[in-house]
């Protein structure tokens, strides 16, 4: 006597229902929870060039010693000095825990009055620098107060006296992959 043959294959395949409106309640979930939580985020940006690696230009500014005026913050310190000593190493102590912005406004300041056509700082931070403080420090280097007295710097181009609106409004960091301590 023979086997009865197996019902699997006389019968079609039938097709199967899959049932989205669980994903698809919890992906719609998902993006109103997300952009609920996105108006609470504040993004910040602080615009600051990049140092610059090597170019023909920077050749010969570097023929005609530039100022590059470079603020190293330290631990109990401020320091303020230019590799091509065009101005005496000032070191500004901290007041607490903070840096004495008011001291280091004030010595830039005089700086600046020196030299009125030069808006470019390097800022070299720490490690253990907090953000608050650069950002304190940026304001104080690139930010003219009212009580700071009128400067005035001839235009290369059309040889008129133009008021100076800005400290050192380009501010470079100088140790993006530096951890360690700067001179």
């Amino acid at each position: 006597m023979f086997k009865r043959p197996s019902s699997r294959r006389r019968t079609q395949p039938q097709e199967v229902m899959v049932n989205l409106v669980p994903m698809m309640d919890a992906l719609v979930t998902m993006i109103a929870f997300l952009m609920y939580t996105m108006a609470f985020m504040s993004l910040t940006m602080i615009e600051s060039p990049l140092p610059i690696v090597s170019s023909s230009e920077n050749e010969q500014q570097l023929k005609e010693r530039p100022l590059q005026l470079t603020i190293t913050i330290k631990p109990g310190e401020v320091l303020i000095w230019s590799p091509f000593e065009l101005v005496p190493s000032v070191s500004v102590p901290h007041k607490g825990e903070q840096p004495d912005l008011p001291k280091i406004h004030e010595t830039l300041l005089g700086i600046k009055q020196k030299f009125p056509r030069e808006n470019k700082v390097i800022l070299v931070p720490n490690d253990t620098t907090p953000y608050d403080t650069i950002i304190g420090l940026m304001d104080a280097i690139r930010l003219l107060e009212k009580t700071d007295p009128p400067m005035s710097a001839v235009n290369p181009e059309t040889g008129v006296d133009e008021q100076v609106k800005t400290l050192f409004s380009d501010v470079v960091f100088g140790n993006l992959l530096g951890s360690g301590e700067s001179s």
